[in-house]
């Protein structure tokens, strides 16, 4: 099984990161509370190379941004330099998430992330 999930260009530091997913889709948006089109990589990736992808975003991705993995009920969401695994019944993990992510100034409009683990590239 391969995780899938969502890279926002402009949330890292290089595109480096990019380089290690296989990228199956692409689209340009605006988000939820922003006027500037993004940039929105969906990407697959397998088990084995789940860790190393981790160990990476965590240090390329910008401060105020996340990355989100899934695969079945597993959510992995990555912030600079945190990281949340939970399930989609792990309703204490799931808001300790967005907690976080509203604490570092990430619009809680962009946190919905229950709906992502049914449809990672929604």
């Amino acid at each position: 099984m391969t995780w899938k999930g969502v890279i926002i260009e402009e949330s890292l530091e290089d595109g480096s990161l990019l380089e290690m997913v296989t990228e199956v889709g692409y689209l340009e948006s605006l988000m939820e509370g922003e006027d500037d089109v993004h940039h929105f990589h969906q990407f697959e990736i397998s088990d084995e190379k789940k860790d190393a992808f981790v160990a990476a975003a965590k240090s390329l991705i910008k401060q105020g941004w996340y990355i989100h993995l899934c695969k079945d009920t597993t959510m992995t969401i990555i912030f600079k330099d945190k990281v949340f695994e939970f399930t989609d019944a792990e309703k204490d993990k799931i808001q300790k998430a967005k907690d976080y992510g509203v604490s570092i100034g990430i619009l809680k409009e962009q946190l919905e992330i229950e709906s992502l683990i049914r449809d990672p590239f929604d």
